[in-house]
């Protein structure tokens, strides 16, 4: 896959009673380079859910074009939700293991993401043991097991308190950057964007639209020094007035 372009004319939800719908978005375009990884920041309401569904083939209904650079091949897309959504029926591998297509199972991958995730001794046990915290970081594994083309991830941290929360993203990135794959990661925490993306794009309130794309030059090995973090969010904040307000 080579880069993912968005171009959104117009999104709409049915009204009732027949009535022309309000666009939950309007004219928006992004394109996210291959082995980029892209934050989407917004307030709630403002489509960006909305948005990865429509990148992931799950609303077709819309007007405009996702291209994602692969003609006629369709590409495998991972989606991490806000809920981890594992089957209660199933163990921990076996939740994992589902997801993957048969011919590019890679059991060798599955141990390694389970050991960098801390999930080994527990692979065996069902979705009801695990805390919400070691639930997400099995939706993670699933979500890089069958080995994407493009990852989205919908706010998967929303519900952690702020240490778990931390130590989860450190994870995700740990395992990004072993294997790159191209990330759009939707959240409304701007410090949790910067801690993680190569670029944030700002969407502003519904119909949304592209306000600012803002790359983040803050080297990685650098990017858990909360002081920086909270001084690049300043300038930023301070530097474009129209995302005052928003975030």
């Amino acid at each position: 896959m080579t880069a993912v372009h968005i171009a959104i004319s117009r999104k709409a939800f049915p009204s009732p009673g027949g009535t022309r719908a309000n666009p939950i978005i309007t004219d928006l375009a992004i394109t996210i380079d291959r082995g980029e990884f892209v934050c989407l920041v917004g307030p709630s309401g403002c489509g960006k859910s909305t948005l990865l569904h429509l990148v992931a083939g799950l609303d077709r209904d819309f007007e405009g074009r996702i291209d994602f650079g692969t003609g006629d091949i369709t590409p495998q897309i991972g989606y991490v939700f806000q809920n981890p959504r594992l089957l209660p029926w199933r163990t921990v591998r076996q939740n994992i293991e589902l997801a993957m297509p048969h011919e590019r199972k890679d059991e060798q991958l599955v141990e390694h993401l389970l050991e960098v995730m801390g999930l080994t001794a527990v692979q065996q046990q069902y979705p009801e043991r695990l805390s919400l915290g070691m639930s997400r970081r099995v939706a993670l594994v699933r979500a890089f097991a069958i080995q994407p083309d493009l990852l989205l991830m919908d706010e998967p941290f929303v519900s952690l308190d702020a240490p778990t929360a931390r130590r989860v993203r450190q994870l995700l990135i740990r395992v990004w950057e072993e294997r790159p794959h191209t990330v759009l990661f939707v959240t409304h925490d701007l410090r949790e964007a910067i801690a993680l993306a190569d670029r944030l794009v700002f969407l502003g309130p519904s119909p949304t639209r592209v306000l600012a794309a803002i790359r983040v030059d803050i080297p990685r090995e650098q990017r858990e020094d909360e002081a920086l973090i909270e001084g690049f969010r300043a300038e930023l904040m301070g530097g474009f007035s129209a995302l005052n307000g928003l975030i």
